[in-house]
């Protein structure tokens, strides 16, 4: 008799264990951001964990901690435990560039795993509307005629706009200053506050603006114009070779049980689904209905990786090993 009862009570501890794993999540979810409030990234996190609540019956807490291109707070969710319980959500700039020109917590694409595409970060360079540039060769006539003189900011030094700017300056032979901050809020208050004199940011960042004709867009640094100013041309149309095309995305990280895995993307690719999240994603130029997710978004990120490692060698600003 007390074999079968030490074999029945064996039998529902690991039935309660079972219960427990299956009905995750049991407490709130982290998902980390490695810029301020108020930009592109933290736009989408802040959407999308609103949506995910009413899917996963858990809140779903949003930690900004900016800092190195979004490289610290995504090294801590690297770091953190594979249970599904802490997250992140960063432009895809920092999988595929900034671990080729600075030196970062973890590379991201050994630590962690993707889950799901959030949005299509559309970019551009914008000025004051004031400011006495009407077109990007305007902008960059002037850095030509004042070597040295003309400042332009960028959400940092690892991002992709940073870089492809680099890439104008030396192909055009042009001297300017490239000044990184922590996000495009920051961008977005130097530039209206005359500490540079044009920005590289999202268009979650200037599109309020320009709408309010307080800033001017020069030039989309997408494949298309921009739908908050459709009648200025891309780089591309204006005789610039560069496109940016990042994602925004969401990763977890290495070793994810599978079934909380797979419980993550379900109910991230609803929430990002939702009509309340497109609505805002497309106010902003952040809506990108891409259908990747956890390994073929890897795979994706490892192709964009090794083609971005041609340009920052021909531009010599490979991090030192």
């Amino acid at each position: 008799m007390k074999r079968i009862v030490t074999i029945a009570a064996a039998a529902m501890v690991l039935a309660g264990a079972a219960q427990a794993q299956g009905a995750y999540p049991t407490k709130q979810i982290r998902i980390l951001v490695g810029f301020p409030a108020g930009g592109s990234t933290d736009v989408l996190a802040r959407a999308a964990a609103h949506e995910a609540r009413s899917i996963l019956g858990q809140e779903l807490i949003i930690i900004n901690k900016p800092g190195a291109t979004s490289t610290i707070a995504m090294g801590e969710v690297a770091s953190s435990a594979p249970d599904g319980y802490t997250i992140g959500i960063a432009p895809s700039g920092v999988m595929t560039l900034t671990p080729l020109v600075q030196t970062v917590p973890a590379d991201l694409l050994d630590r962690t795993e993707a889950l799901i595409v959030a949005g299509a970060q559309r970019t551009g360079i914008a000025t004051e509307a004031n400011a006495p540039y009407k077109t990007i060769n305007d902008l960059f006539a002037a850095m030509k005629a004042n070597p040295g003189k003309i400042s332009i900011g960028t959400p940092g030094a690892g991002t992709t706009g940073h870089i492809i700017l680099r890439a104008i300056m030396l192909d055009q032979k042009l001297e300017g200053n490239l000044v990184p901050f922590q996000g495009d809020a920051p961008v977005v208050q130097a530039l209206l506050g005359g500490h540079v004199n044009a920005g590289f940011m999202s268009a979650a960042g200037f599109s309020e603006m320009i709408r309010a004709k307080r800033m001017r867009l020069l030039a989309s640094m997408e494949d298309e114009r921009l739908d908050v100013a459709p009648e200025v041309p891309t780089l591309i149309e204006q005789g610039f070779n560069y496109t940016s095309g990042t994602l925004q995305y969401f990763m977890a990280p290495k070793g994810l049980p599978p079934e909380i895995r797979k419980r993550l993307i379900a109910a991230l690719t609803e929430a990002t689904s939702r009509p309340a999240y497109v609505e805002l994603a497309k106010k902003n130029s952040l809506y990108g209905p891409s259908k990747m997710t956890g390994a073929e978004l890897d795979a994706y990120f490892i192709k964009v990786r090794e083609a971005s490692k041609q340009l920052v060698t021909r531009l010599g600003i490979g991090r030192k090993k």
